[in-house]
């Protein structure tokens, strides 16, 4: 159902504790991939093969070559940090299921200003509505009025 976009850093502990918070939702038929997208950092391509992820490598914009190889119906993008927490799955199947198709903004409280400035995790998007323009994820949550999902 979700393809999750991991963008690679040389934060090799990061992306692999990022992809074991997914495997009990891959094992669940949640996550159906994990698209490891790398910029030729050392050690990535050892850890895509390991885990079973697919690798895309790009010098170019790297959110927009993992959503143009997903094979799920939404995307999931997420970075080696903030690991994703316990009970991230929550708020993604309620909004899978009652969200109307709409994207979301995964995120967690962390610190004092926790209510001003969460901590963003990921953007949730259908692939059909990625936009084309690409960008980071802050401004794929602007672009496409993304709900906030707390957890």
């Amino acid at each position: 159902m979700i393809s999750v976009v991991l963008v690679a850093s040389e934060d090799l502990q990061g992306l692999a504790a990022q992809m074991a918070m997914l495997v009990p939702a891959a094992v669940d038929g949640l996550v159906k991939e994990v698209v490891l997208v790398s910029g030729g950092e050392p050690g990535v391509e050892a850890l895509a093969e390991d885990s079973g992820a697919r690798l895309v490598t790009t010098p170019g914009d790297r959110l927009a070559a993992g959503a143009a190889v997903a094979r799920g119906d939404w995307i999931l993008t997420l970075r080696a940090t903030p690991v994703l927490r316990e009970g991230w799955r929550e708020p993604v199947e309620k909004h899978l299921a009652g969200g109307a198709g709409g994207a979301a903004v995964l995120a967690a409280p962390g610190g004092l200003f926790s209510k001003l400035s969460p901590r963003l995790h990921g953007v949730l998007v259908r692939r059909l509505d990625w936009p084309m323009g690409g960008g980071d994820e802050k401004a794929l949550a602007k672009a496409l009025r993304a709900k906030r999902l707390d957890y």
